[in-house]
């Protein structure tokens, strides 16, 4: 279970610079500003994959990894939020909102899973004990990184 939640976490990290796309202020980006753009909102990804390596930390129980799995919800909201004023091109659109969509989804999961995380819970007792949600995660996962593929957006990628 473990293993397959760090799997679904890296998909999750590598597409997560796409959140939010599609805002309705201003002129439509270029398919070549989109990319730069959002690569750029990646550096965001590291304070995500932080709270997520620390919720799984051999020591975190109860409180902790509850705290680190509402961090790294968080931090995909504020990624999606900050880049929520792109604007794709028209041609991209739909896929740009779809990516944000799975992202938000993701994001509203991961503060689930943070939810039912018991006192003394280690981070693999809240996997086990929420395999449905972990499946959902899993899920929304792999519709992410199939959109990111088809967009071409390579900036956000983390190495597997």
């Amino acid at each position: 279970m473990h293993l397959l939640f760090a799997v679904v976490t890296a998909a999750v990290l590598m597409v997560v610079g796409l959140a939010g796309c599609g805002g309705d202020d201003g002129p439509r980006l270029s398919q070549a500003e989109f990319t730069k753009r959002a690569s750029a909102e990646c550096t965001a990804l590291g304070r995500t994959s932080d709270a997520l390596q620390q919720a799984q930390a051999p020591g975190a129980t109860g409180e902790q990894v509850s705290d680190y799995l509402t961090q790294a919800a968080g931090g995909l909201q504020d990624l999606a939020d900050g880049l929520d004023a792109l604007r794709p091109p028209e041609a991209i659109e739909a896929d740009a909102d779809s990516l944000s969509a799975a992202l938000a989804d993701y994001g509203d999961g991961l503060q689930s899973l943070a939810d039912e995380v018991g006192s003394d819970d280690r981070f693999q007792d809240a996997l086990g004990a929420n395999q449905d949600l972990v499946r959902e995660l899993n899920d929304i996962a792999e519709r992410a990184a199939r959109l990111v593929a088809k967009l071409g957006i390579d900036g956000c990628q983390l190495a597997a």
